[in-house]
């Protein structure tokens, strides 16, 4: 068992006893019910992400809910996203649950916290139906075992790849255990790709519980935005020294599993002069970096670039390059090929395997330099090659839509409202009382 597992049920123990004991047939209402009243639907999320946003905006405007949107937190700082966007977005309830307990959060941390007001919440609104995102953090955990203890259908969403699930030792015997529980007892799980998909059927997934809501960003945005800015593009070219060159662009935090280190090194191989590298991100890797492209005028690094600024660099360039290990999805594929980048990804990136073929890119089938290197030259060398993969880039990338997402997930939810989660078996209970008296 996980501490994170133990403070979830010790949480449970006296905020949701009183819950378990309540619940009856009269106090869930019927499917009729909930078709002609306004649903009550509670949607649990890590931290506010501007991808996100656009997508909880309309499913609050247009699913017919009663929707709130619970955060764990407030922005991770780190990423350099602006926390007062927001406070724009009315179209639901939004709550930064560790800012509900800040007493308790100073004491035993945030998600602890999280958790305490997650409950307090849940017991107070008693929601129709929860969407979770995630399913290991205090938050989740927490948010799960009340569904499953209360009856309460619920989804669960995720970017979690299958190619990406290596997991070992004990923490893969209970990572296997807990999601077979979960698997048993959703009403839904919401898949965002194949490869999300493959990873949930690993773990028991049935064919009427998985529904698709593809994840995407707001391509219209990122479309409009680009094309906004080519005027400017073409300046910061001349800036850079990258007239008349192919830009190759990496946009991410600068990080080990990352591979820019591959994407350098296959620049230094190459030694074509009309081929150059933009890095647009910062990170733990920024100094190692630097150091390995030793001055090289090809190699440009932009630093921490804003969300309102990425338009401009993909304006910019002509390929995105993400050689990332461990990379459960990569929205930047999502943005760039909606800005007509062509791109080279690894395979077990998620977004690659629904996203990435030879008619737009090239899927790289290892982290090998030279293998990338020969990659970036096909595509660099080819001038009607690479204008017809940055065309249809922009084609493909049409159908992953916010619209379509949201379409996903309400579809999901009105489908499935009518599963009440199995009880919990003997053995669940009894561990349950164990960790509670």
């Amino acid at each position: 068992m996980t501490e994170d597992m133990v403070i979830s049920l010790r949480l449970l123990r006296d905020l949701c006893a009183s819950a378990v004991n309540q619940v009856s047939q009269q106090a869930r209402c019927c499917c009729s019910v909930l078709y002609h009243t306004m649903m009550r639907v509670l949607l649990l999320n890590n931290v506010p992400a501007p991808y996100f946003n656009p997508l909880f905006e309309k499913l609050g405007r247009e699913s017919g809910w009663q929707l709130t949107v619970c955060y764990s937190s407030s922005w991770n700082r780190d990423v350099g996203w602006e926390e007062e966007k927001l406070e724009a977005r009315d179209a639901n309830q939004t709550i930064i649950l560790d800012q509900r307990t800040r007493g308790l959060g100073k004491r035993l941390g945030s998600s602890s916290a999280a958790a305490t007001a997650l409950v307090q919440i849940l017991l107070r609104e008693r929601p129709d139906y929860l969407i979770c995102y995630g399913y290991t953090l205090k938050p989740q955990t927490t948010a799960l075992l009340w569904a499953m203890l209360t009856r309460t259908p619920f989804a669960v969403v995720g970017d979690a790849n299958i190619y990406c699930d290596t997991a070992g030792g004990m923490k893969r015997v209970f990572k296997r255990w807990w999601l077979r529980q979960v698997t048993r007892r959703a009403a839904a799980l919401i898949t965002i790709g194949q490869a999300n998909r493959m990873f949930w059927e690993s773990y028991g997934a049935r064919t009427e519980q998985l529904f698709e809501a593809r994840f995407a960003v707001d391509n219209e945005y990122y479309a409009q935005a680009s094309e906004a800015r080519k005027a400017e593009s073409v300046a910061l070219r001349a800036k850079l020294g990258l007239t008349d060159k192919v830009v190759f662009l990496f946009v991410g935090r600068l990080l080990k599993r990352k591979n820019v280190d591959l994407i350098i090194r296959a620049v230094q191989r190459l030694k074509d002069h009309y081929v150059a590298l933009v890095i647009a991100g910062t990170g733990e890797e920024r100094d190692s970096l630097k150091a390995l492209a030793d001055g090289d005028p090809r190699v440009i690094f932009a630093g921490a670039v804003e969300p309102d600024e990425l338009p401009l660099y993909y304006a910019t360039a002509d390929v995105i390059v993400l050689p990332a290990s461990q990379e459960p999805w990569g929205l930047v594929i999502n943005e760039a090929m909606a800005c007509g980048l062509a791109v080279i990804s690894h395979r077990d990136c998620g977004a690659t395997l629904d996203l990435v073929g030879v008619d737009n890119g090239i899927s790289l089938e290892s982290f090998s330099v030279d293998e990338l290197a020969r990659a970036m030259k096909l595509i660099a060398g080819d001038d009607a090659l690479r204008h017809s993969m940055q065309l249809r880039s922009r084609e493909k990338i049409k159908p992953w839509s916010i619209e379509g997402a949201a379409q996903g997930i309400k579809m999901a939810v009105e489908s499935s409202v009518k599963k009440r989660p199995a009880r919990l078996n003997e053995s669940t209970e009894d561990w349950y009382k164990s960790t509670t008296d």
